[in-house]
């Protein structure tokens, strides 16, 4: 999130704006000291025109789709492959993905 946002010439509170949140939120959400709703990540792949994968670290390849809608199953899915494809326990992933350990918890209950 933090080179999306340095390479569109932004600041935290810029997409805080566009979040409608706080500034001081969103920094917690690029430190992960806090989770980020995953509504709010839709929000991000839609305003920098990205997939939820390279927005979540699962993909280095950006493609560009038309709007984007959460679909909380697939990305499920594709965080279990990912952590049993490089046998990863759930701190790994999170590392692996840069989000929480929390979110990544959260996602695999689903």
């Amino acid at each position: 999130m933090t080179m999306l946002r340095h390479n569109n010439n932004l600041k935290q509170k810029d997409i805080a704006k566009i979040l409608n949140i706080k500034e001081n939120t969103y920094s917690k959400w690029e430190k992960c000291s806090n989770d980020i709703p995953l509504e709010k990540v839709n929000i991000l792949a839609n305003y920098y025109d990205v997939n939820l994968d390279y927005l979540l670290g699962i993909s280095n390849k950006i493609e560009h789709n038309e709007k984007l809608r959460i679909n909380y199953k697939k990305i499920c899915e594709r965080l279990l492959e990912l952590k049993k494809e490089n046998h990863l326990t759930q701190i790994k992933l999170s590392d692996k993905i840069g989000f929480c350990k929390q979110l990544t918890l959260a996602l695999n209950l689903m």
